[in-house]
């Protein structure tokens, strides 16, 4: 048998993902039951170091804040975004449907039910890959998500700085707490300059360990609704590509909402003309697509194509 080991991997474990290159994880989805919802952590930077943080350096009331995850403050009204006790509101990991390993990429497909208050209000087809990007061990966390309404109802994603995807760097890598810097595509650099601004692009970069540089390029894809997006960051360690900033979205039967991210994991500070170029390969890269089993064969994640 002519057999080819897969340089990428995306590996079942218990209540969790393990997405891998060359036998390194890389990153993990975590998706234990009960859970307020699921979340990736850890990431790890080429130096094999954290990147991002399970928790807000202020932990009373950012109980949510889980390294890089789902989330959204208006959904028909209810609150998806914080986790307070008590609240029957959970953004649920049904299932994974298929893991699939490869040469240049790997990537898994789930599926996850918003519930809140004995139904559920949002549904999404979520596919998260990883792509080794250049030989110095970068690498490329793609997050594609499809919303659709579990009902046909229609639904209203809210005004609001909070949703869709959050990610919480590094306290080394923050700029209140570390010695990181917020940059953005048109080169403003900063919380004050870069919050609630349209940006193609967004970059935390900051010391991940003595002597080592690395940061996460945050590229938002042009076929989203609104791009380029607005972007809620914070000096303490926050970037977000705020969807709903500027006007609520509907979703309904007829009109899901695609979202695609990419979180580009980098060696060194930010360099403009890198993340620029990252960013151009990222908006021409087909999506991907997810094809359930049919005639006895087994389902499969592959590349879409660009029309």
């Amino acid at each position: 048998m002519d057999f080819q080991f897969p340089r990428c991997q995306a590996l079942p474990g218990v209540d969790r993902a393990s997405l891998q290159i060359e036998g390194r994880e890389v990153v993990g989805y975590n998706f234990a039951p009960g859970t307020a919802r699921p979340f990736f952590y850890p990431m790890l930077g080429p130096s094999g170091r954290m990147l991002t943080r399970m928790g807000h350096p202020n932990p009373v009331g950012h109980e949510h804040h889980k390294s890089v995850w789902f989330g959204h403050q208006f959904v028909d009204g209810i609150n998806f975004w914080g986790e307070e006790p008590g609240r029957d509101v959970q953004v649920r990991h049904r299932r994974v449907l298929w893991y699939e390993d490869g040469n240049d990429w790997s990537a898994l497909a789930a599926e996850l039910d918003w519930y809140a208050e004995g139904s559920v209000r949002l549904q999404q087809l979520l596919i998260a890959a990883v792509e080794p990007m250049g030989a110095n061990g970068d690498f490329a966390l793609d997050l594609q998500s499809r919303f659709t309404s579990p009902d046909g109802r229609p639904i209203e994603l809210g005004k609001t700085n909070f949703g869709f995807l959050g990610v919480r760097v590094a306290k080394t890598i923050s700029e209140q707490f570390g010695g990181g810097l917020l940059t953005n595509a048109e080169g403003m650099t900063g919380e004050d300059a870069l919050f609630a601004q349209r940006s193609r692009w967004v970059d935390y970069s900051g010391p991940s360990a003595p002597g080592v540089v690395e940061g996460i390029g945050y590229l938002d894809h042009p076929d989203n609704p609104g791009h380029p997006t607005h972007w809620h960051v914070r000096r303490d360690g926050w970037m977000e590509a705020a969807f709903c900033l500027a006007e609520p979205y509907g979703v309904a039967v007829d009109h899901p909402l695609d979202l695609r991210y990419r979180l580009l994991v980098h060696n060194g500070p930010a360099d403009r003309s890198a993340l620029d170029a990252s960013w151009d390969r990222f908006a021409s890269t087909p999506p991907f697509v997810f094809e359930p089993a049919s005639r006895g064969a087994f389902p499969t994640i592959r590349r879409g194509s660009t029309s």
